[in-house]
This record gives C-alpha cells, structure tokens and sequence, in this order.
C-alpha cells in the first residue's frame, strides 16, 4: 500500500535516511560536488585563520589538513562544525547564525592577518570581501564545484505530482532545480528554504518558500510537522 504520510524530498547533499512517524523523507541531493586541483604550495604559508564555510569544504579539504599550520580554525555553523569534530579538528570560532552574515557581524578581523579560505568556486564574496576590506590577507583557494544531480532531477520529475515538500538549502540548489523545471511545474509542492539567501533566489524565479528560523535541517523538518499540524 502507498504511504499515507506526506511526501518530503531531501535535497541537500548530505542526509541520514531513516523512518520518520509522521513523514515519508526521500532523499533526493541535487548537488553533488567535485574537488579540483589548486596550487598547493599556499599550504607552505603559516596562517592565523583557516575559515571552513561547509561539511563539503571539510570534506574536500580533509586530505591536506594535516599540512596546514594555521592559529585558528573558525567555522560557519553546527554542520561544519560536527563534520570538523567527527575528524578531531577542534573549531575556535562559531556564529551564533550560521549564515555569511552571522559571521561578519561577530568574527573579529586584525589587520595582517592572514586567512586561508578554502570554498566552492560558487561561493557568494560576501565573507571574502569582508575579510579582505577589513584588513586581512586573503588567500582563497577554489576547492571544489557543484554541479547538477542529474539522477536525483530525472527522480523528482517522475514522482513530481505525489511530492509535498521539497526542500532547499542553497541559491545553487534553487538554480539547479529551475534548469530543469518551470515554475507552474512547482505550484502544487511546498517549497521550504533553509536560509533567507535561498528564499530570496525562488522569489527570482517566482516562487514563494517557507522559512523555519533556524537554518539546521532538523528545524525544517520539525518546522514542516508544526506546519501540517496546524492545517488540522
């Protein structure tokens, strides 16, 4: 027999299946990413900062952690931070909102320090461009690039009129989506978007989005049950 529960799609990257009492999660990652060689004599340079912006940037970035001579490691949020945990890597530095401008707004810059910024070649400049106007000696490197799930796209288009949910957690996420669908695809799916950047980029494409408070994928998930709970 079908599933009586409603249907929500999963599309970040990362993401532990598993029953869920009121929910029929699928997860369906519509990015997936690929490192890409860099210059890695920048690794010979001892840095006061090595900023992480995501479980991606630790991941791609595991391989050369341990020739990396840096004062502190500062991350952008809890995801980050865990992924840096579960390796042993202790993080210095933490926002209290896990978004870009969280952490302008409370990581404090000295002048000549040097920051070693690993990110995806799809990266918004905002944390970069505050780094660097606030003094500090920027050195980027383009370590990975998302590119389109085409599996989990094929799987959405096929099952996309028994879909009550969909969720998203990036601008690049939304764009890969909307390569593929039209808007009055989408009208019968409740978007959620996890983060106002996210949010923003479906209003581009004229959709409208959820937003829970809280930017962790365990909040949109408690925030979609609260949601079906107050239909009711």
């Amino acid at each position: 027999m079908p599933s009586s529960k409603p249907v929500v799609y999963v599309t970040q990257s990362t993401f532990e299946e598993g029953e869920d009492e009121a929910l029929n999660l699928v997860h369906a990652p519509l990015i997936t990413t690929e490192r890409l060689p860099f210059d890695e004599t920048v690794l010979n340079t001892h840095y006061t900062w090595l900023v992480m912006t995501s479980k991606n940037t630790v991941k791609h970035f595991l391989p050369f952690f341990k020739r990396v001579k840096t004062d502190h490691i500062s991350s952008i949020g809890v995801k980050t931070t865990e992924a840096l945990n579960s390796y042993g890597i202790d993080v210095d530095f933490e926002p209290s909102t896990y978004t870009q401008e969280g952490f302008i707004e409370e990581f404090t810059i000295k002048p000549g320090d040097k920051i070693l910024y690993p990110a995806s070649t799809k990266k918004r400049p905002l944390m970069r461009d505050y780094m660097r106007e606030s003094g500090a000696i920027v050195t980027e490197i383009e370590l990975y690039y998302p590119k389109v799930h085409e599996g989990s796209i094929e799987q959405i288009r096929k099952n996309i009129n028994h879909i009550d949910y969909l969720t998203l957690s990036s601008p690049s996420a939304v764009d890969s989506l909307m390569g593929h669908f039209k808007a009055d695809e989408l009208k019968n799916i409740h978007l959620i978007a996890i983060g106002h950047v996210t949010e923003a980029r479906l209003k581009e494409y004229g959709l409208t989005a959820s937003k829970p408070e809280h930017e962790t994928l365990g909040h949109m998930i408690d925030f979609i049950k609260e949601s079906i709970h107050n239909e009711f």
